[in-house]
């Protein structure tokens, strides 16, 4: 049984400024309903998921409901119970496996203000406002939050990041996720945060200006889940869809086609006639360099891919190999599972329909559209050749966003078309991700919900590594001088603007040269809080030389040097006694005017006792310059350890 318990949910003490309103009665669960639960829904995975272990081994998924069963052995909020359920789910590494809040949580938040007043993306390892809601004394954007509701912002993104999916090992896709994920309730940030804190009646944000040693609070009013789809996020829309999203821009012989979400099923238009007008204009113009990007872009229908191929791969081409699933039948599931289209036909189909494989799974047998041209079903049937291809050069531009279907086309339109990839490396599978017709299990105690896919989409390429999405050729980190600057260097990389510097070492000591003030910016290693000290440095270009200022009466100068190889790719770091670091150079690129310069570089750390990965990134704007170090564990968005801020 189920007793409603009506429980204050923030975790701070609510503040005066705090408008009262209704508060969420918690359902207290009894272990018993719980368990049963638990136990329907581990009958459900194991009867239906054709990736369970997939990516985590059996082990691994035994442990993770094990802490399940530990949880559930003891009354449990059903708040808490959603929130357990996404751990364990996000254990399974499958992107279309995720848990949805019950009918009554999700009419509250529906009602009530909940979600947090602004948006934000994770840069550099920090949480950055995009917008906000214009409430008095709220952060600006640019600005740069450094706790909520008395939580350093380092421990709150690693909490949540526990719970949110991702496919594989695609764990750069998590920083993007807790910003923007149109397959949430907002984000995974909103979605999940009641799990593990209540629904807040304030938000108490402590903020401060990137490089600035003075931080100020505000407390703020939630917001309700429309006006915060109204706020300009870091991503696409919330929730776009195919005709409403797409962006063309023809400059010469240069053209660049943006598609932010391949979602053609709530109002689907004709698909391939719906892009014809993009590439009959190309083909008029003379267009010689196709620029497609798809860094918003989280998957959707296949009709639009697939239709996208047609005009650019110029061979006739199979996009897909057979569905394979793990069962037909479902015993008594469908009771407890809701999905769209004809269910009956989901949950019965001919077994005529199927070919059992050597391991006793099966593969559909496809249902041809009938027609080489239609925008139906034709994943598995041979594509010919457009007779408007378009036979220029593609590049397409990628991100941590991508997933699902587009991870699957941007597979398809490297092998297949010979795009170069540019931006950053996709999330979703390459190889294909396991989703289908997604089943609702609703589980009955809870009332929470579980999204189970039900098959395997496999792509029709002949390499992948597996558990990745795709490589880039060309790799162009997002930095917070491109966000303050207001510029895109992707695209400048795209058009050939800033090629990569293969003379690293002249471009660090250009960048470096002179004598800079500013500030220290450094996170403590054990309680994650934030101090910034006044700072001086000068350099060379190789030997840097810092005076910080730490406190009254308290001045500390260290050096480090900065010696690269002669291949110029790998730079070691020396300070004193200390064991000099390696640092790989991953990008290094100039603007034209010399006045901006970019270098990224990935290494390794230890911090508190662990191996952990870390990116290093240097920009120099002018007369300012930033050095910040980042540092993630595995299934770890990036968080800022120590950044400088300096200026000539």
């Amino acid at each position: 049984m189920s007793v409603p318990v009506a429980l204050a949910a923030a975790p701070a003490e609510p503040s005066a400024a705090a408008i009262a309103q209704p508060r969420y009665a918690v359902r207290l669960l009894s272990p018993e309903d719980a368990t049963r639960d638990i136990a329907l829904l581990r009958r459900a995975l194991e009867t239906v998921h054709p990736g369970l272990y997939r990516y985590s081994a059996k082990a691994q998924i035994d442990a993770a409901f094990a802490r399940l069963e530990a949880a559930t052995s003891r009354p449990i909020t059903d708040l808490a119970l959603h929130g357990e359920i996404a751990r364990l789910l996000a254990a399974i590494h499958c992107d279309h496996t995720k848990a949805e809040m019950s009918d009554a949580m999700t009419a509250f938040r529906t009602a009530n203000p909940t979600h947090l007043p602004l948006r934000f993306q994770l840069i550099e390892g920090r949480m950055i406002v995009v917008s906000n809601d214009g409430q008095p004394d709220a952060p600006p954007p640019g600005s740069e939050i450094l706790s909520i509701n008395g939580t350093p912002v380092p421990q709150l993104l690693l909490r949540l990041a526990a719970l949110v999916s991702y496919d594989g090992t695609t764990d750069q896709a998590i920083a993007a996720k807790l910003a923007n994920d149109s397959d949430l309730m907002g984000d995974d940030f909103n979605e999940n945060y009641p799990s593990l804190f209540g629904f807040p009646e304030a938000w108490q944000i402590e903020w401060k200006q990137v490089g600035s040693q003075d931080a100020s609070t505000a407390t703020l009013k939630p917001i309700r889940f429309a006006q915060w789809t109204g706020l300009a996020g870091p991503g696409a829309k919330y929730r776009g869809e195919f005709y409403n999203s797409v962006s063309w821009r023809l400059n010469g012989k240069v053209a660049r086609l943006g598609i932010d979400t391949f979602v053609n099923y709530r109002n689907p238009v004709q698909a391939t006639a719906f892009l014809g007008g993009f590439f009959a204009a190309m083909e008029e113009a003379g267009t010689e360099h196709l620029i497609v990007d798809l860094r918003n872009n989280g998957g959707g229908s296949d009709d639009v891919p697939v239709a996208l191929g047609r005009y650019l791969i110029g061979q006739p081409f199979v996009w897909a190999k057979p569905l394979r699933y793990k069962a037909v039948r479902y015993g008594d599931l469908p009771q407890h599972i809701s999905s769209w289209g004809d269910t009956a036909a989901l949950f019965n189909p001919p077994l005529e329909d199927f070919t059992r494989t050597a391991d006793g799974w099966f593969d559909r047998t496809p249902a041809m559209s009938g027609s080489q041209v239609s925008d139906k079903d034709s994943r598995f049937e041979q594509q010919p050749v457009r007779a408007n291809r378009f036979g220029g050069r593609v590049t397409i531009l990628s991100g941590p966003r991508v997933g699902s279907a587009t991870t699957m086309a941007i597979a398809q339109l490297k092998e297949k078309a010979g795009a170069v990839v540019i931006g950053e490396d996709s999330g979703g599978s390459a190889e294909g991700p396991t989703a289908g017709k997604i089943f609702l299990l609703k589980l009955p105690a809870s009332g929470i919900k579980v999204r189970v896919p039900e098959a395997w989409n496999r792509t029709a390429i002949t390499s992948w590594e597996p558990g990745k999405g795709v490589a880039v050729n060309q790799l162009v980190v997002p930095t917070l001088a491109d966000f303050e600057a207001g510029r895109d260097r992707t695209i400048g990389v795209a058009q050939g603007a800033l090629p990569t510097r293969s003379d690293s070492a002249a471009l660090v000591a250009k960048a470096l040269g002179g004598a800079w003030t500013g500030t220290l910016d450094y996170r403590d290693y054990r309680k994650d809080t934030r101090t910034t000290l006044p700072t001086m440095m000068t350099s060379d270009g190789q030997t840097l030389a810092w005076t910080f200022d730490d406190g009254p009466g308290k001045i500390v100068k260290s050096s480090e040097s900065w010696t690269f190889d002669a291949s110029q790719q790998v730079l070691q770091i020396s300070n004193g006694p200390n064991t000099p670091e390696a640092w790989q150079v991953v990008e290094a690129r100039m603007s034209a005017d010399g006045l901006s310069a970019t270098v990224v570089l990935d290494g390794t750390s230890r911090e508190n006792d662990r191996t952990v990965i870390a990116r290093k990134i240097v920009t120099r704007d002018g007369n300012r310059l930033r050095i910040t170090k980042m540092t993630r564990g595995a299934g770890e968005p990036f968080v800022m350890r120590q950044s400088y801020d300096l200026r000539q």
